[in-house]
This record gives structure tokens, sequence and C-alpha cells, in this order.
């Protein structure tokens, strides 16, 4: 006689992290002034990056509140919250496309192990778009200010101090390569922001100097890059390089056209 088998039963048993829950902080959500700061901070954002596309595309002139408080999707009384007139946004947009260029060229060119013509053309190419927006807007202030000289100088759109920070940052380049540069280094910078940005309007009104840049414009912009970088710098015998800080540190290495 068989004795029936109570079949076993398991029990899935839940824990919970309630120790865990007791001893883990919890996040302590944004207060009321917290947010209302993230808010403006994230609408002001968007009313600066719609008054630097309104302007390049349609030029200082011809641009209204209107068209800026539409491209960023808001009305006038958010751009009234914010700032004063067209002016004071416009002037923040230079600001603050100026300091992100900037960061993006110190970035890649600390990034390069030692900088070549090559690799400085990559570095072109990947803050065009950027660097012509930029001068666009930078340009179409400029003029205004030619065509109303009473107009007042709006502060912080000074050009010094950005072409002082491209200097210092093609010093470093320079003694990166193991070159001097052999005039003022402010001219090599002129020089080579000149022709990068003459390229960048060519490419987009899709004119060409000549035959050759018409058919490879980057080529043509390589050529005379080059020749202003290594025809108006030397080599130098013991080169010493300019780390990510500013201190010199040696380096044995040498860029083509080096001899030059």
């Amino acid at each position: 006689m068989s004795v029936p088998v109570k079949p076993l039963t398991i029990k899935t048993v839940r824990t919970t992290d309630q120790g865990a829950a007791m001893t883990r902080p919890r996040s302590t959500p944004p207060s009321g002034e917290e947010r209302r700061l993230r808010k403006r901070e994230n609408t002001r954002a968007r009313l600066v990056e719609a008054a630097a596309v309104v302007v390049a595309t349609k030029g200082l002139a011809d641009t209204r509140i209107d068209d800026v408080v539409s491209e960023a999707g808001f009305t006038r009384g958010a751009f009234y919250s914010n700032y004063s007139s067209l002016d004071e946004v416009i002037t923040e947009a230079i600001r603050m496309r100026a300091a992100r260029l900037l960061a993006r060229v110190r970035a890649a060119v600390e990034a390069m192990e030692v900088p070549t013509i090559d690799t400085l053309m990559e570095m072109l190419d990947s803050i065009g778009p950027e660097a012509h927006t930029l001068h666009l807007i930078a340009t179409e202030q400029l003029l205004h200010r030619i065509r109303h000289p009473e107009a007042p100088v709006v502060p912080g759109t000074d050009r010094r101090d950005f072409n002082e920070q491209i200097n210092g940052i093609v010093e470093a380049c320079l003694h990166r390569m193991g070159r001097r540069a052999s005039v003022p280094v402010e001219a090599i910078t002129d020089a080579v922001c000149l022709f990068f940005l003459e390229s960048l309007l060519d490419q987009a009104a899709g004119t060409g100097a000549g035959t050759d840049q018409a058919q490879d414009p980057r080529a043509y912009l390589r050529m005379i890059i080059e020749s202003v970088v290594l025809g108006l710098s030397h080599p130098v015998a013991e080169p010493e390089e300019l780390g990510p800080s500013g201190s010199r540190r040696g380096a044995q290495h040498h860029t083509e056209g080096s001899s030059h």
C-alpha cells in the first residue's frame, strides 16, 4: 500500500530592500526657484540660438523680434521677460558662439599628438558650419555700427579678446610643430582666418576664385594654409612644445614641410 506523498509547494518570497532604502540618500527634487531658473536658462538659450539663425539667414536689418520668437517658439512676452532689445540677444549670441568655437578649437588642437597641416584641415572642416554662422552674425553687427556710427558700442563684442585667444592657440600649435613664427603670430592668424572664412563664404555662395578652386576648394584651401603656416614660420633646432596648460616641454617631432 503506497502512502500518498504531498506535493512540495515552493513559496516565492519577495523581499524588499527596505534597509537599503532607509540608508540610501533620496534625491532631493528641485525647488521651485531652481525649476524657475532652469526654465529661464532654457528660454534664453533657445532665444539666443533662434536669433543667430534668423540674423545669419535674413541679415540684421531685416530681422525683427517677431522673427526671433517665432523661430524659438515663444511669444513677445517671453522675449521681453529675458531681453530688452534685439541688440542684447544678438550680443549674447556672439559671445556664446565665440566661446563655444574657441573651446572646440582649443580641444581639437590639444587632442592632436603633433599638429600637421592635414590634422589642422580636419579641425577646420569640423568647425566650418559654426564658424560660418558666427562670422555672419558678427559681420552683420559690425556693418550696423559702421552704417550707424551714432549707435552705442555694445559691450562684449570686441574682437580683440577673441583674436588674442586665437593667437595663443596658433602660437602653441607652431611650438608643437617644432616651428617658430617669422612674423608676429597675429599675422599668421589673420591670414589663416581670412582665407578660411573666405572659403566658407565661397562654398555658401557656390563660387570660387579660379578653376582649380572650383574643382576642389578644399585642396585649394589646404595649399593656402600650408603656404601661410610654413612660409611665415621656420623650424627651430630644439623645438619646444606648449602643453595644454601652456607650459613648454621638449619635442623632437617635425611635420611635413618642416624643411621649408
